[in-house]
This record gives C-alpha cells, structure tokens and sequence, in this order.
C-alpha cells in the first residue's frame, strides 16, 4: 500500500476529536488566550483567521498525520497550530510539513512561525524541513485564587508619548538578528510600562488575549525583573481582565526567570521558537518602519491619542 497526502477536510473532524489530546501543539499563544485548536473556543476563534489549511497522510484511507496551520487576522506570517502522528518516530512527518509549506505558499507569505517543546519528538522533522530556532521561551501562569489587586503598583498604561523610549528599550532587549521575528508589539491592547526612580523607562509588557486567558510578554532590564513588581503586575492586569495570566519569558532575557520563578506559578517546559522562510516569487521588496505607528490619530492605533483614553 501506498501512502498519500491530501488536504484536511470536514470528514476528518471526528478523527481530530478523537486524537485531539495526542496533538502537539505549537502555539502557546493561542493555546494560553483561547484553548486547545478543537475546543469550542479554539475553533471559534479561528473564525478570525484570514487563511488556513491542513495537511493529512493517510494509509488505505486511515490518518497517519495531521497537521494544520493559518493567518491570524492582521499578521503578515502563517502561523502552526498543531501536529500528530500516529506513529511519530515511524512517519514520514516531514512529507506532510513540506506539502503544509507549498499551500501556504500560495498565501504570499514569507515566513512560518510557531513553537514546539525542545523535548519533542517532532523537533528534528521541522529541522529537516528548514526550519530554524531562533530563541526559546517558558511561560509561567497564574490563575484567579492566586492574584489580588495591588494596594499600589508602580505600571501604567503607555500613552503615545511612551514610543520613543519603548522604541529604544526593544532594541537594547531584542537582538537585532531576530527583530524580524519578534515584533516590538503584536498591537492588540494596550500594554503597560514601568519605570525607574529617575523616570527613565525600565520595562514594558506586551499583551494579546481571549476568552481563556491573558497573554503577557515582558521586556525589562535586569535591575527592573523584580518579583514583587511583576506579582502586583499580575494582580493588576487580573483586575482589568478577570482572566488567569500568563508571563512569557524569552531566552535572551534570562534574568527575567530568576524573578518568575520566585512567583507560585505555573511553569511550562522549555520551547524553541521556530520560523520557516519562504522564497516568493516577484515579491515586493519590503518598507522599513514601524506601520502602526505612522497612523494619523484619525485612523487609530495601539498609540494613538484616541487610544489614551
């Protein structure tokens, strides 16, 4: 018998249910803000996906793999959301991430992201398949019973006038090899700021979130990594959202899991980044600057005056 690969469709969706809890996942994000890919709200939300499409490796019409991948509403990249095999070590999963990458493709894109346990089975498939990693991360989440809003806490909401020295700080953070990867914000909501006695700006955090839960990740200097601040931080941002939080902490920034872990949460394992690029056909070349920002107050932002209020 011979194996052949096809597009996922809605007669797989029994078999997705059944093997859903075998799945790996590979995106926290999503996985933190709205659930697992087939929970009720999992798929509700990718009703604001722009594009997506899955891959299936059947044998005699028998699933061997399944993997699946889309354009969140407003990225410029495709983004993983999940892989499984029956036989992992024995598949050819790299067959079914070659075929994932020729439909996505045809969307245009120049790169696909997502995130994988560093003990995964599937991590030397996606290397195969050119992938690389370009950092890690680990999350660390605290749910209701734990958070309490803070008496005071030393984080604002940032303003418009704040993008100068957020700016700045990102790029004292990031690494300038993987800017392009890790965006200074994803320009859902509002995010927070804290700064130092002088009132020289120390740390932001960016934030993303769902019907689940709230997604938080930090960049703060070292001397800014304090236990007590991020606690409040969490109680604070509790408070506004009612929805557990979840702190991403990046590899480049290790000092960021000193402080974490002195916090009674929740902490995932290790995983790597991945990125995949894309060689597209008479493709544009791209503009340099930071879009989101360059909008009139008359169009908005996640800056702009009107959103200070």
């Amino acid at each position: 018998m011979t194996a052949n690969l096809r597009n996922l469709n809605a007669l797989d969706f029994s078999y997705l249910i059944r093997q859903s809890h075998t799945f790996e996942n590979l995106d926290t994000l999503h996985l933190v803000t709205n659930g697992e890919p087939l929970s009720f709200m999992g798929m509700a939300s990718t009703l604001f996906a722009q594009k997506h499409t899955g891959i299936v490796l059947e044998l005699d019409g028998k699933p061997l793999v399944v993997a699946r991948a889309v354009q969140w509403q407003d990225e410029d990249f495709a983004q993983l959301q999940f892989i499984n095999a029956m036989e992992p070590a024995e598949s050819n999963n790299v067959a079914v991430l070659e075929a994932l990458l020729k439909d996505i493709g045809a969307w245009g894109l120049t790169r696909v992201m997502g995130d994988i346990s560093t003990d995964s089975i599937y991590l030397s498939d996606f290397r195969k398949a050119n992938f690389i990693v370009w950092a890690s991360h680990r999350s660390y989440s605290l749910s209701a019973p734990v958070l309490g809003a803070p008496e005071s806490s030393a984080w604002r909401t940032w303003t418009a006038k704040d993008y100068a020295n957020i700016k700045t700080l990102y790029q004292s953070l990031v690494p300038s090899r993987i800017r392009q990867y890790e965006p200074m914000t994803r320009s859902k909501v509002l995010g927070k700021v804290i700064s130092d006695a002088s009132g020289n700006l120390s740390g932001y955090v960016d934030l993303d979130y769902g019907s689940k839960g709230l997604w938080a990740q930090l960049f703060l200097l070292p001397e800014a990594s304090c236990p007590e601040d991020l606690e409040d931080l969490a109680g604070e941002l509790y408070m506004e959202y009612g929805r557990p939080i979840t702190f991403s902490a990046r590899s480049y920034m290790p000092w960021l899991r000193l402080a974490l872990d002195k916090l009674d949460a929740q902490t995932s394992g290790e995983r790597a980044l991945i990125v995949r690029h894309l060689a597209i056909k008479d493709a544009k070349p791209e503009q340099a600057g930071d879009p989101i920002f360059e909008k009139s107050p008359a169009e908005g932002g996640i800056f702009s005056a009107e959103s200070q209020n």
